[in-house]
């Protein structure tokens, strides 16, 4: 059996949707007319004088749409002279299911040859309980494959159909026909959303020998079925000076299906330092931005062992409410047995800068690769902003974490005041930003009230608030344009209620 060949608008309304879709659209409705007419389960009527849908072929004429084989034609001309006005003279298909998906579209070849005024040649769509009208074509002949977004009519009906309807309102003039072929209805489910993920740091390790190149990697996950073009860039910071060492950038790359390994250009570190990398994938059709982002700490620093903190457990960040046992995941990375190590944990005030809490685990060894959780004794401690910081000993009491985990916390204690309870500092947004960023915060009464920025040193970077407010919400926003890449800290104060809010400045 010889298969009927699609015109060419139809083509193009297919790569309209497989430009927009992942799956392939489905066909809810096709007719081209080649059979008997009316179709099976399509319809003729009308509200005034007689029916003139037919095949083309019943009034000798060609096929003016651009369709191949025959066509649905309404055809005043061909019924002579003497034929009546026609009104509401419908040409209606059978129903066809749209309920499982919300992007419908319907197409068409349309010749609509009017002459005179009083001629609608119009085009229904019915969505379960009413006919809408989608296309009305003009007063002038219209030789086209039509293509109509009829999403919002219809998507989720079960019971769709499509009508035709051509009306002659005057007298003494008639068209000349109306022509209709190759009509198509598609549905699909909407696009999914690109999701980038920043998967995996490749380069640097943990551990990388100053004074020699490397070359700075990562991996990306692309979760649609076609590449995606993103700027991805690499920036490394020395965490002594604080002084970006590095910056590397990719844009428009090629980030396809699955898995893309990205490599950046050679970097050399120096001996004896702290770094941290910071990876970025960025897009702007991107849903999910907060897993756009990955950062490494490294360190250069000569030695033979590395059991290092990788990931705190207790306490919860950015507030932990109750008196807690700090705990943190531990492992051995060079691959080597390391023995008599000690784990630590001290806890220091971010105001005063005391050290209120200290605490050591018992000597244990470390067999290759290995990983062990460390908990240590309670800490009970008074409502305030705290840094806590993990690290491991080895031989001779030196350091073997490359590098200690440090992190920032609230501490509110076991019962929060009803007052204390109306305070808060919302996370800011964007986060992370480039050149500003909106910080939204609420006093529970009238009461003095600071609100600072500070570097990853502790410095104060910017007061964004400091006085007498009134209670209620407030935003305030704060220009990072001028600040350099990294990570800062909101601190929010008042009489009864501290609380901090980490910020990732990218540039």
């Amino acid at each position: 059996m010889m298969r009927k060949k699609l015109p060419l608008g139809t083509l193009v309304v297919f790569a309209i949707l497989a430009s927009s879709l992942n799956a392939q659209p489905a066909c809810l409705l096709s007719e081209g007319f080649e059979g008997p007419f009316p179709p099976g389960g399509w319809s003729t009527s009308t509200s005034l004088g007689q029916n003139q849908w037919f095949r083309n072929d019943y009034w000798g004429r060609p096929n003016y749409t651009g369709g191949s084989g025959y066509c649905a034609d309404n055809d005043d001309d061909g019924a002579g002279p003497g034929a009546a006005r026609v009104g509401n003279n419908i040409l209606q298909s059978p129903t066809f299911d749209a309920s499982g998906y919300n992007i419908i579209w319907l197409a068409y070849n349309v010749d609509w040859y009017p002459v005179g005024e009083g001629m609608t040649g119009q085009v229904y769509v019915y969505n379960g309980s009413s006919w809408i009208m989608v296309m009305g074509h003009p007063q002038s002949r219209k030789t086209t494959r039509d293509s109509i977004n009829i999403s919002t009519r219809v998507a989720g009906v079960a019971n769709a159909r499509v009508r035709f309807t051509y009306s002659e309102f005057t007298g003494g003039v008639k068209s000349n026909w109306y022509e209709v072929d190759n009509v198509n209805v598609w549905g699909s489910d909407p696009p999914e959303p690109l999701d980038l993920v920043m998967a995996e740091i490749i380069r640097p390790k943990f551990w990388e020998k100053g004074g020699i190149p490397f070359q700075p990697s990562c991996r990306i996950y692309n979760n649609l079925d076609t590449a995606a073009h993103g700027t991805v860039s690499c920036e490394i910071t020395n965490l002594t000076t604080m002084q970006v060492a590095y910056q590397d950038a990719h844009t428009s790359y090629s980030l396809n299906p699955g898995y893309t390994v990205v490599g950046f250009a050679a970097f050399t570190p120096f001996r004896n330092n702290y770094y941290n990398a910071l990876f970025v994938v960025e897009h702007p059709d991107d849903v999910d931005p907060t897993n756009n982002t990955m950062e490494r700490n490294f360190s250069t620093h000569e030695t033979e062992y590395d059991v290092t903190p990788y990931e705190m457990l207790a306490p919860e960040t950015p507030e932990q409410i109750n008196p807690f046992m700090p705990t943190a995941n531990y492992a051995e990375r060079l691959g080597k047995k390391t023995v008599d190590v000690k784990m630590h944990c001290w806890i220091q005030d971010f105001d005063t800068e005391e050290w209120v809490y200290r605490d050591s685990s018992d000597f244990r060894d470390f067999v290759p690769h290995d990983t062990f959780l460390a908990v240590f004794k309670t800490a009970y401690l008074e409502i305030g902003t705290y840094i806590i910081r993990f690290w491991a000993n080895g031989e001779n009491n030196t350091n073997i974490s490359n590098p200690p985990l440090v992190d920032t916390f609230n501490y509110t204690g076991i019962a929060e005041t009803p007052i204390a309870s109306r305070f808060s500092l919302d996370a800011a947004t964007p986060n992370p930003c480039a050149d500003f960023t909106a910080i939204r915060f609420t006093l529970g009464h009238t009461t003095n009230v600071t609100l600072r920025v500070y570097d990853a040193t502790g410095n104060v970077v910017a007061t964004l608030a400091d006085g007498s407010r009134n209670a209620g919400s407030y935003t305030v926003q704060w220009n990072t344009h001028d600040v350099a890449s990294g990570i800062y800290f909101l601190k929010l104060t008042t009489p009864e209620f501290r609380a901090t809010q980490k910020l990732l400045v990218l540039h």
